[in-house]
């Protein structure tokens, strides 16, 4: 394959990865198992052991134990991408994103990790989790499918599990929600399947307007959901039975991000972006003005910044905060407990601002001193910030 030719998608799931690459040439779309050689992918095993750890990364032990993971989970996706003839992703893969039913901590360091030990630019990378990977899926079809809620069915085993698209049209971008329904879970009778599936269609639309609604799972049977299929179909609904939606959804994230966007005019309103925005008022070249820190609207693990700032006297740092849907402005102190006392403007401070989830951002700042003359005495603290 030729430089930068590939977009790629990958549903990293516990039982079944799947992947799913765009073809600009064709503009056409392909989806499969993520296979190594003739055996399908199973990433079981690291991904149980990367919850089981958790965020306790402070542990030496556990932070050695998490690189090795990441370093097998980077070598399964390299083996992976050179059964499909991709012996060099940094040169043939122009755009990659990662789909995960829901998105922790270590989760999108994982991501990072692979994407960096694949030699895969950043700005040419992303993840999401499963709900955003349905938007993408959604919208990248015909528009008279999308054009007011769209339900989708996920099936997985016995377990079935709803979640619905709607859009607000009265705001500019546009903007789309998904909202998660109830799960139930099929009974070991199968002829009572027809039955609570009607019940849980019945209970997931009730009079909202679906334009369409897509199934997935191998569960699925128009043989044994016969009354179900009716009650999908009324009013004129379009129902799709689809298959990998979740990498598919991720290919067309990869696609916007690297391609010209063909979703400009609207905006995905989901569980990882960041609500509120964060910064500091300053003193910059004699005049006092707010320094943004963090840009709300953007998806928490791609928050992050480090800068220096120069305390002007004080004990204390104060953060501005100013959410999305609100007007408002609120103020968040920060002390800074045993900092040595200066004079005002000789002491440097390094800040660093990650997020953990969408609302909890975490503050690191480290004195570094000011130069011979105050040098550091090498204190860090570190503030967990709600909002």
């Amino acid at each position: 394959m030729s430089s930068h030719e590939l977009t790629v998608g990958i549903d990293l799931n516990k039982t079944q990865p799947q992947l799913c690459y765009y073809l600009k040439d064709t503009d056409s779309t392909v989806a499969a198992s993520m296979r190594i050689g003739n055996e399908d992918v199973s990433c079981r095993d690291i991904l149980e052991e990367l919850e089981l750890i958790g965020m306790n990364t402070d542990d030496e032990e556990d932070s050695a134990r998490i690189d090795e993971l990441e370093k097998q989970m980077a070598e399964i996706f390299r083996r992976a991408f050179a059964t499909m003839g991709i012996n060099e992703p940094a040169k043939q893969i122009a755009g990659m994103v990662i789909t995960v039913p829901e998105l922790t901590r270590p989760l999108a360091s994982m991501i990072h990790s692979i994407y960096d030990r694949l030699g895969i630019d950043r700005n040419r990378t992303s993840m999401q989790d499963y709900k955003e990977s349905f938007y993408y899926h959604t919208l990248y079809q015909k528009k008279e499918l999308w054009n007011r809620n769209v339900g989708f069915f996920h099936f997985q085993g016995r377990q079935i599990s709803f979640t619905s698209l709607s859009m607000n049209s009265a705001t500019r971008p546009i903007t789309f929600t998904a909202t998660e329904g109830i799960t139930i879970t099929l009974k070991e009778d199968r002829k009572q399947w027809d039955e609570q599936f009607y019940s849980m269609i019945s209970a997931s639309l009730r009079q909202n307007m679906y334009t369409s609604i897509f199934l997935m799972g191998d569960t699925f049977d128009r043989s044994w959901a016969g009354r179900s299929v009716g009650l999908l179909c009324k009013g004129g609904r379009k129902v799709y039975v689809v298959d990998n939606l979740f990498a598919r959804g991720a290919c067309y994230a990869a696609r916007e991000k690297v391609y010209t966007p063909r979703l400009r005019s609207y905006m995905y309103m989901g569980d990882d972006l960041v609500r509120s925005s964060i910064g500091m008022r300053m003193v910059i070249q004699g005049k006092e003005t707010y320094y943004p820190l963090i840009t709300a609207g953007v998806n928490w693990y791609e928050a992050e910044k480090v800068c220096e700032c120069i305390l002007d006297g004080g004990q204390e740092l104060e953060f501005v905060l100013s959410p999305m849907d609100s007007g408002r402005e609120f103020v968040s102190r920060m002390p800074l407990p045993g900092l040595p006392q200066r004079p005002p403007k000789m002491t440097r401070l390094q800040l660093h601002l990650a997020f953990e989830s969408a609302r909890t951002c975490v503050i690191q700042v480290q004195d570094l001193g000011f130069g011979d003359m105050y040098p550091s005495g090498g204190q860090i603290w570190r503030e967990v910030m709600e909002g």
